[in-house]
């Protein structure tokens, strides 16, 4: 039989790169695989009964260890459980070079974001930061300057950190073409290189989906600020409510930008604005929406929209990233795109799916269809094959 470890840094399960590993997981056991999966932690309210009750899955918490003891904590349990193929879920084993050095599993490591996304990140921070000084020359002009540096600093870094994980595993992968063939020029690596497409898996509906949708809004996803930014959903749904009054808006999810969002709802004195909290059971949203809403300001490529598409739930998003619009293009056909992040040009798309139930129930069909391309069936065998390879 044979055994992969995935791993991760996070409390298991907490977010797309678990459940990328869930969905992965059920179908390579079902297809005659053993699955370790090392963890930070468990959160055991939220781990699916495919894994509890899964004798071919063990998972292996390893509490707080350095970038070292990790390392050497994967090396161990490579020996001991006879790994053939480790996988890593994200940007964060900083010392692959001690587990490609003292075993001999192959190493697969997955980007779940945008190429460079971790220094996105901190340079939208500083962008903020910039927006909120301009006003006084002085510190603007000094802000402005550390800017500059600390950009360029954070970039190269990133960019030794990418290169440091690229030698030393066997491949890594993008989640579509477009960031493979960006990250290839980043690194400068021939052409003949281990850089690898791999779409996230969308598992079997898990239940048959109602085609009689309700006029509902939904937002699925962690609350957060920097990247989610769903006070953007919230202003598009002002300027709409009012002329929507069959329809209601539903945010799904929960973290720690939620009382500001509560505030600014009733700031904004929206009256059809339901937040529903955290769910182990996002299908029954789907099961009764009509259009899925994404503001991210940055994705990889998103999860929640490719479970709409499944459920016949019509997204809607920002084409900011190539991810998004691969998984939505074209427009108006498998999902609508909306020219980053021009609010008021969402509100009037936005308004145009909720007035026209003929042009819905058009895309809603073609979604059926688009999702059929990152089915498990076909990602999962793309995984084996990649392995195969590899071995």
């Amino acid at each position: 039989m044979k055994t992969i470890a995935f791993i991760h840094r996070s409390p298991f399960p907490c977010g797309g790169a678990e459940k990328v590993t869930i969905d992965l997981t059920q179908w390579l056991t079902e297809h005659g695989w053993r699955v370790f999966i090392i963890v930070k932690s468990i959160n055991d309210a939220l781990l699916p009964d495919s894994l509890r009750n899964n004798e071919q899955v063990t998972l292996l918490p390893y509490e707080k260890l350095s970038h070292p003891q990790l390392a050497r904590f994967v090396v161990a349990m490579s020996h001991l459980h006879h790994f053939d193929a480790i996988v890593v879920q994200g940007l964060w084993l900083r010392r692959l070079d001690i587990v490609r050095r003292e075993q001999s599993a192959v190493i697969v490591h997955c980007n779940h974001g945008v190429p460079l996304w971790q220094c996105i990140k901190k340079l939208r921070f500083f962008g903020r930061l910039r927006e909120r000084t301009s006003k006084w020359p002085v510190l603007g002009h000094v802000v402005g300057w550390l800017s500059y540096r600390l950009s360029a600093y954070f970039r190269g870094r990133t960019i030794r950190l990418y290169k440091m994980i690229y030698d030393n595993c066997d491949a890594m992968t993008q989640l579509c073409d477009s960031y493979t063939e960006e990250l290839a020029k980043v690194l400068g690596v021939p052409e003949e290189n281990h850089l690898v497409t791999m779409y996230n898996a969308q598992p079997p509906a898990p239940i048959r989906y109602s085609a009689e949708k309700r006029r509902e809004v939904i937002f699925v996803g962690r609350l957060s600020h920097g990247d989610k930014r769903v006070d953007r959903l919230i202003d598009i749904w002002h300027r709409v409510e009012a002329r929507f009054p069959e329809w209601r808006l539903r945010i799904v999810g929960d973290g720690r930008e939620r009382k500001n969002l509560e505030a600014q709802v009733a700031r904004l004195g929206l009256q059809r604005v339901e937040f529903c909290g955290l769910t182990t059971t996002p299908y029954v949203y789907y099961n009764t929406a009509s259009i899925l809403c994404l503001t991210s300001s940055f994705e990889g490529m998103p999860l929640v929209l490719s479970e709409a598409q499944q459920a016949g739930v019509v997204p809607i998003a920002f084409g900011c990233v190539a991810g998004i619009v691969e998984m939505l293009a074209p427009s108006w056909e498998n999902g609508v795109l909306v020219e980053p992040f021009d609010l008021d040009a969402y509100a009037e798309a936005l308004a145009r799916l909720m007035s026209d139930d003929e042009l819905r129930q058009k895309i809603s069909k073609n979604c059926c269809e688009k999702v059929t391309d990152y089915s498990i069936d076909r990602v999962g065998q793309r995984w084996v094959e990649l392995l195969e390879r590899l071995s």
